[in-house]
C-alpha cells in the first residue's frame, strides 16, 4: 500500500477528519494513521506499524482491545 492508498483508507475509515503521518523517531513503528482535528490541531493516532497495513490492524485491534502495544495496555493512557 503507498501512501495515497493509505489516505484513502484513513478517510473511509474516519470520514474528512482520517489522515496518515510518518514518525522518524520510531523505527519500528514509523506508519502512523488516524484523525487529524482542526480545534484543537491534533493529530489523534488510531494505529501505527512498520507499514501503512500493519498500522491499519494495529488501529483494528485497538478497537478490539487486543492491540499488542504496552502503552494500550497501561491505565491512565489513550491510543
Amino acid at each position: 500500500m503507498d501512501e495515497e492508498a493509505a489516505v484513502a483508507e484513513a478517510r473511509r475509515r474516519w470520514g474528512e477528519r482520517g489522515a496518515v503521518s510518518i514518525a522518524d523517531q520510531w523505527k519500528q513503528a514509523r506508519c502512523l494513521v488516524g484523525e487529524l482535528y482542526q480545534r484543537p490541531l491534533r493529530f489523534c493516532v488510531r494505529g501505527r506499524g512498520s507499514s501503512w497495513e500493519a498500522a491499519f490492524l494495529d488501529a483494528d485491534a485497538r478497537l478490539l482491545n487486543a492491540s499488542r502495544r504496552r502503552s494500550d495496555r497501561q491505565r491512565g493512557r489513550t491510543a
